[in-house]
């Protein structure tokens, strides 16, 4: 009997664990290298609601995506990426990454730049047997 229990418990914590895994998607930062603040447009949804220098956007489904930039002073004009990867490139298997990108001034004008992608982490809840 407490060897079915066992491995009840094990089969339960791993169909939660895979469930869990499957909620978890990318991660994306964007942030101004001068402090302009901003709101972000992932898909037609804002991000934020109060304007800061640095957003993110948490559990994107996508793997690209269409991004607004819009900058508070209502001076600067937006900068719009219509298909902006946050996935890792390539065709291997997809695992949820956090990516970043800078908001920079290249001739005058405001940019959005690649900055890093990482493996995003993810903290897994531990199996508890009790074993009685």
């Amino acid at each position: 009997m407490r060897h079915f229990i066992t491995f009840i418990s094990i089969s339960m914590g791993l169909l939660i664990g895979s469930a869990v895994q499957a909620q978890i998607a990318h991660d994306l930062t964007v942030f101004s290298e001068k402090g302009q603040e901003f709101t972000l447009l992932v898909n037609g949804q804002a991000v934020n609601e109060v304007p800061g220098a640095s957003i993110t956007a948490k559990d994107i489904n996508f793997d690209y995506a269409r991004v607004v930039v819009r900058f508070a002073d209502g001076t600067t004009p937006d900068i719009e990426r219509k298909n902006l990867q946050i996935a890792t490139p390539g065709t291997g298997p997809k695992v949820p990454v956090a990516t970043v990108f800078a908001i920079k001034e290249k001739k005058g004008e405001q940019v959005l730049r690649f900055v890093s992608r990482s493996e995003k982490k993810i903290q897994e809840a531990p199996v508890i047997i009790i074993d009685r």
